[in-house]
């Protein structure tokens, strides 16, 4: 099997696994907050906004570079690849998402079949304990991975 057919049948095994396993754990109890940030951040993709993008974005972000796995490290460097980073194919997965297809578990949220990926992050120095009564309000939503290059079987509705 070539790299490209071996590369498709892994994304669709693993879009098979996120889809099976979302059922059950996209009800975070940070979920509300999540669906507030990825509707503010489909709404700056929308508008192509490209320096409130780069805002809300956790360095150093995962993403692929000339076909490779790449950190993008700054919000200068993301600038400077933003049209590859956020390819059409990743456009539209995040524009036709539907609030019933952001889901969540213990790597983060992500919408659909893992475009993107994004999670909260708290601010250094705060108490980690998940049954602390502040836990899921405190932190900052952010991208920490856009899954470009991929192949997604979107067409825009």
């Amino acid at each position: 099997m070539n790299r490209s057919l071996r590369r498709v049948a892994v994304i669709l095994f693993l879009a098979s696994c996120m889809n099976a396993y979302a059922q059950a754990d996209s009800q975070r109890p940070d979920y509300p907050r999540a669906l507030v940030f990825f509707h503010h951040f489909r709404d700056a993709l929308r508008q192509n906004d490209r320096k409130e993008i780069a805002s809300l974005i956790e360095y150093p972000m995962l993403a692929q570079m000339h076909g490779k796995n790449a950190r993008i490290r700054n919000k200068t460097e993301l600038l400077a690849h933003f049209d590859e980073i956020f390819d059409s194919r990743v456009r539209c997965e995040v524009m036709k998402a539907a609030d019933k297809d952001v889901w969540g578990n213990s790597h983060g949220f992500t919408v659909s079949t893992g475009a993107i990926w994004f999670d909260d992050f708290s601010p250094p120095g705060t108490n980690e304990d998940s049954h602390a009564p502040d836990f899921w309000t405190k932190g900052t939503f952010r991208i920490m991975t856009v899954n470009n290059g991929s192949f997604y079987d979107c067409k825009a509705e």
